[in-house]
């Protein structure tokens, strides 16, 4: 099942995170996912010239038991490519399953 437009988020030039997908309110499983960092270069004002450039890497399905049921997230961390002069920005998470 693919997704798009999910979360907002900003990166500056050569910053990192972690980055979470949980489908439904219970985290369903959803089978092997992948993620995209979706940049999104006119969210900010006025609109910088320059380069962003995200990489996405380390994926991970997660599953957490609990009593009586569990929860299923998906994770991958998220890196603003350093570069000198390159620019922060936001970005959103796309993505979806293997076909």
């Amino acid at each position: 099942m693919a997704f798009n437009n999910q979360g907002h988020y900003w990166l500056a030039n050569g910053e990192n995170m972690w980055v979470t997908m949980k489908f439904g309110s219970v985290g369903t499983d959803r089978g092997a996912q992948w993620i995209m960092a979706d940049p999104k270069p006119y969210d900010t004002s006025p609109t910088p010239s320059g380069i962003m450039q995200f990489e996405v890497s380390r994926f991970q399905k997660r599953h957490e038991y609990r009593n009586g049921g569990g929860e299923w997230s998906y994770n991958c961390l998220v890196e603003n490519t350093k570069n000198p002069g390159w620019l922060g920005g936001w970005f959103c998470l796309s993505g979806g399953g293997n076909a």
